[in-house]
């Protein structure tokens, strides 16, 4: 028989007479696709199905703890093309930024922050930004000597990097925005090491630091730096501490949140409030048979949601935290309620996104009515199949009679949302 292949319509090589297509033709190309060397598995396969899992598999504690991860490593790397934001132009708004928000930073750090991340998030975040930082950090994760969680964490970052090619969308919704803005800023204090973003650096609290520790981090807030930087010097596992002790206190509070005794952080109205708002993308979050893609953009957009909660309420976190402050101290009280929300004060002002999650999505207990005709407005609401703007209105002027003025008001600011977001429950 001939070495060369025969030609389809040419006489089989075994003699049968037939021709070569009628023949043999379709057992060679079988056996020419076995032998064939398979296509080698893309080297992260297994690290991006690891994040896509992660990302779908409703535990919110472990993006967060990823997303916390990945600015590790960003801090790690330090400023690198595709990593951060335009040098240029973050120094240039930030600076613009902080100036204009001078009278916000004195009276509330932490709002002028979360007002400073929101600004620069939406000027910088653009499309081509967020695809560069996602090539850039699939390449990073295929760096020799990296170990299968920084694979896994990178490869999150880039999911939740991913835009779709058309349409439009939100940085604010995007939350590894926030981790590069969370490094790049820390990374732009130090260097100008201004009293106003030393400010909104400073830890507001933690319970088991001596005296001088507590004594230099009250002068760093307010724009002493020498004394925390030599402090720091003398004590390298500082920082260290910190970081483990919020980790502990966050795990504390979702821990204590999913017990049936733990009363809930919200108010009735708060409660309300919430679940106008973030009716639609939790559903979404919900939806069976997702892909991956589907449920990164699903994720983002539920963390997304509870930012933009957060910043049309301004002063529902600072009520809260307000309200866990009292009731720490609150002797009425037993010590182990007590001390959970003195954990929750520090907890949901450090983090309070993924507290708000926690809240949301694990919370056994519901929020505890403040007199017998507002229980009865609120089962009557519960027990509705659809919510409108004028379902809520009932429970609106309640609040106002009972002279609670911010209350009456966020359930006026829930009807406006409703009147363009019906809910169906």
């Amino acid at each position: 028989m001939s070495s060369q292949k025969p030609g389809r319509n040419d006489p089989c090589p075994c003699g049968s007479g037939k021709k070569y297509k009628a023949c043999h033709a379709a057992e060679d190309r079988a056996k020419e696709a076995a032998a064939a060397p398979k296509p080698a598995a893309h080297p992260l396969a297994n690290d991006l199905q690891a994040a896509m899992d992660m990302l779908g598999g409703g535990d919110m504690s472990r993006v967060s703890e990823g997303l916390d991860h990945l600015g590790e490593l960003l801090t790690q790397w330090g400023p690198a093309p595709g990593l951060r934001f335009d040098a240029a132009a973050f120094d240039k708004h930030v600076s613009r930024e902080l100036e204009r928000l001078e009278d916000a930073v004195a009276r509330d750090p932490a709002q002028a922050r979360n007002s400073l991340r929101l600004g620069t998030v939406r000027e910088l975040g653009t499309r081509a930004f967020l695809e560069k930082l996602r090539t850039t950090l699939l390449v990073r994760a295929t760096t020799a000597g990296l170990s299968s969680e920084d694979r896994q964490t990178l490869c999150l970052g880039a999911l939740l990097a991913t835009t779709p090619k058309t349409g439009s969308f939100r940085p604010e919704d995007r939350p590894v925005l926030d981790v590069v803005f969370g490094v790049q800023f820390r990374e732009w204090g130090a260097r100008h090491g201004q009293e106003l973003a030393a400010k909104l650096e400073t830890l507001a609290e933690h319970a088991d630091l001596s005296d001088e520790a507590r004594e230099v981090l009250r002068k760093a807030g307010e724009g002493e730096m020498e004394p925390l930087v030599k402090y720091v010097e003398s004590d390298p596992q500082l920082a260290a501490r910190i970081t483990q002790e919020a980790k502990e206190r966050s795990g504390r509070v979702e821990a204590a949140m999913r017990q049936s005794m733990t009363p809930s952080v919200f108010t009735p109205e708060e409660q309300v409030w919430l679940t106008s708002v973030l009716w639609e993308p939790l559903n979404a979050l919900k939806a069976p048979g997702m892909d991956a893609k589907a449920r990164s953009a699903a994720v983002a957009s539920f963390l997304g949601a509870v930012r933009t909660a957060l910043d049309t309420d301004r002063e529902m976190l600072p009520g809260m935290l307000e309200r866990m402050r009292a009731k720490a101290k609150d002797t009425a009280l037993d010590e182990t309620t007590r001390a959970f929300f003195a954990d929750a004060a520090v907890a949901f002002e450090a983090e309070p996104v993924r507290m708000m999650l926690a809240a949301i999505l694990t919370s056994y207990s519901e929020p505890a009515a403040r007199s017998a005709e507002e229980q009865v407005v609120r089962a009557d609401l519960e027990a509705k199949t659809k919510w409108t703007a004028e379902d809520l209105e009932p429970y609106r002027k309640l609040l106002g009679d009972m002279n609670l003025p911010a209350a009456a008001e966020r359930i006026h600011r829930a009807q406006e949302w409703l009147r363009a977001h019906p809910i169906a429950m």
